[in-house]
Order: C-alpha cells, then structure tokens, then sequence
C-alpha cells in the first residue's frame, strides 16, 4: 500500500514509493539507488582503510602502506557536491519526463501555447507526430525556467499542486540552485543565487572563499524531500490522468 500523501516530506528515511508507478518515477528511483549504493560502497571503502590502518599501525612508514592514511574530510565537500548534484539532475530529469507523459496524454492542455505554421504541419506529416514536436518544444522550454515559474506553471496545467509545503519548495530550490552553483561557478555564490534565493531562508555557510558549504544532515534532509515529492506527484499525476505505470520493483530492471 502507498503510504498517506500528508506524510512529513522532510522526514528521514527513504520513502517508500507507490507499488505502481510510472517509467519517468522508475527512472529516478534506479538512478538515486545508484547514487546511493554508490555512496555506500565508498563509505565502505575508508572505514575498510582506517580499520587496516590500524591493523597495521606500527608499517605504516613504509611507503607501500602510505594509501592507509586517508584523511576523508578533504574529499567530504566534493563528495557532498556530487550527491546533491546527482539528486537534483534525478528530480529535474522526472520533472521533464513525467510533464512529456502527461501532455502526451492530454495534448489539448497545450493548444493555448503557441501558434503551428502551416509548413510545419503539412513537413511532420501525421497527427501524432506533430503532436510529439509540440510537446518536445513545450518541454525542452519549460527545462530552462526557474523553479517558480515551473511550479506555478504545473500547477495551473495539471491542477496539482507539487510542493506539500513551503519549506519543501524552498529546500527543493537551494538544492537546485546550489546545483546550478556547482555546474557553472565552481559552487561560488554570484549574484543569480543571491537573486532566486532572496526570499527563502538559507540554512548553510558561505566559506570564506564564497563557496557554499553542503553539511551532511542538510543534504540527507534535502535528498529525502525530492524524494517524497517525486513519490506523491506521480501517485496523483498517474491517476488523475491514467498514465501507464508498472510494479514499483521495475526500477531494478529498467536500466539494464
């Protein structure tokens, strides 16, 4: 049974998804599974090292034993950038494929948008190709607009409101923008962030050398609420426009 769509988004713990779900859902699931085996596997990695580190505390001058001193809280920022980065591309890759499904199902929630030239519809030749061009326009548009706006945008369209709260919205937006940070400015603050973020309260710290600094607990918190906003919307968005779904245990098979 899927779990009570009013539960706590930010609660901790991995949340459960529905038994059904829908292709773009089982995706994002297989890829944060990914991230987070992988993460698990590198954790266990430096404990194994401290723990023969140990083993062998009195050979650790010589220089074949040298790869046991490792310091993890040099790597821990950088580790933290690529978690959060990886979990924020997952959620906008469900966001833009989940948005392909539904307006593939109801076209007519696109025929306010734009205009189609006569040379373009007479060149695509059939009605469900042309159909396919007008959402991949609508979609690969939507992909470059700012959290608010998509999120006033998929609420008016669909009628579903994706954020259960305001503090989901803005940790789901720092995330985000903090992403963007890492991608293109080396995870400085500019005056961008400073601008989309004006009206919602940072939790983390700047270094002294501008850089945001990702703390591990506001991380688990931040991955844990784009995963329940993931869940919920795809419970309600498949149901309310008959979006083929599959057994949840898909997302071990689809990417193999």
């Amino acid at each position: 049974m899927s779990e009570d769509p009013k539960v706590d988004p930010q609660a901790e713990g991995f949340r459960q998804p529905p038994d059904h779900t829908t292709d773009p859902c089982l995706t994002y699931m297989a890829r944060i599974m990914e991230l987070r085996e992988f993460v698990g596997f590198y954790f266990g990695f430096v404990k194994t090292s401290q723990e023969m580190g140990k083993a062998i505390e009195d050979q650790k001058e010589k220089e074949e034993f040298k790869v046991f001193e490792y310091n993890f809280s040099n790597q821990r920022p950088l580790v933290n950038q690529v978690m959060l980065s990886r979990a924020t591309e997952s959620f906008d890759l469900y966001l833009t494929t989940i948005l392909r499904d539904i307006f593939l199902a109801r076209p007519e929630m696109l025929k306010s948008d734009s205009k189609i030239d006569v040379s373009t519809i007479i060149e695509t030749g059939n009605y469900e190709d042309l159909i396919w061009q007008i959402v991949e326009r609508k979609v690969h548009e939507l992909s470059y607009k700012p959290l608010r706006e998509l999120r006033k945008f998929i609420s008016s369209r669909t009628g579903i409101e994706i954020f259960p709260s305001e503090e989901a919205f803005e940790i789901t937006l720092i995330a985000s923008e903090i992403r963007n940070l890492i991608a293109h400015n080396d995870c400085v603050v500019n005056d961008l962030f400073k601008t989309r973020t004006k009206d919602v309260e940072f939790p983390l710290k700047i270094s002294d050398t501008g850089r945001v600094e990702i703390e591990d607990d506001w991380l688990r918190r931040a991955s844990y609420t784009l995963d329940s906003i993931v869940f919920d919307f795809d419970e309600r968005a498949s149901k309310k426009f008959d979006l083929h779904t599959r057994y949840r245990f898909g997302a071990f098979t689809i990417r193999s």
